[in-house]
């Protein structure tokens, strides 16, 4: 759960850019920097923002989507009786000795699950379900748009708080672009990009050594 609030974040970003009173970049302009940078982490980094929900309602048959609000699917975890869930599994294979299964819907739980980063929104589960076979599934989605009024508010980020820093990173860069006639700010500019995206790759890093730490564990 968040407890840095976008108003936090705009202050430290005002007060990095020595721009009292919001003259040069307003707090509204400011927040839209903001808005984007969440949807630019979410994109890098799927988990910052993510749900994680027990009753995903399947169609019937072996082709899945994601939800409305859906951007990139993360993990599917069990069947919601609690039978768990392989994956994702290598498709080619039962391609290759079961070429039929696609046209199966009859099963009550599934076995395995089939993602492809190429098409974020849809996965393939085996054996093909009823309509209404529940699962748990973790998604990534687009985080929703705060307004100045909200912000007023102090309300919350919608991203975890251990990217607040890339996020700074990604406002200034944008501020500096917008001020990229004076000579100095291109390459202030690209300097904030690079920390954004070192930021994220740091984060990155760290996830896959405390795996590989929980794993030798």
């Amino acid at each position: 759960m968040s407890l840095v609030t976008s108003d936090e974040i705009l202050s430290s970003v005002n007060s990095l850019l020595n721009d009292p009173g919001f003259v040069r970049w307003t707090k509204a302009e400011l927040l839209g920097y903001f808005n984007d940078a969440q949807r630019a982490i979410v994109l890098r980094r799927p988990d910052a923002y993510c749900a994680d929900v027990d009753d995903f309602s399947c169609v019937a048959g072996t082709k899945q989507s994601l939800p409305a609000d859906g951007l990139r699917l993360v993990d599917i975890v069990r069947n919601a009786a609690g039978r768990a869930i392989k994956g994702p599994s290598d498709r080619a294979v039962i391609d290759d000795n079961y070429p039929e299964w696609y046209a199966e819907n009859t099963a009550t739980a599934v076995e395995l699950f089939f993602y492809d980063e190429r098409n974020p929104k849809t996965f393939y589960v085996y054996p093909g379900v009823l309509a209404g076979t529940a699962l748990t599934v973790v998604y990534s989605k687009a985080p929703p748009t705060i307004t100045m009024l909200q912000n007023d508010a102090a309300q919350t980020i919608s991203i975890d708080d251990i990217f607040t820093n890339a996020a700074i990173e990604w406002i200034l860069y944008r501020c500096y672009v917008k001020d990229a006639e004076y000579a100095a700010n291109p390459s202030k500019s690209q300097t904030h990009l690079n920390a954004f995206k070192a930021q994220l790759g740091e984060k990155s890093q760290a996830d896959v050594a405390m795996a590989g730490q929980q794993i030798k564990e």
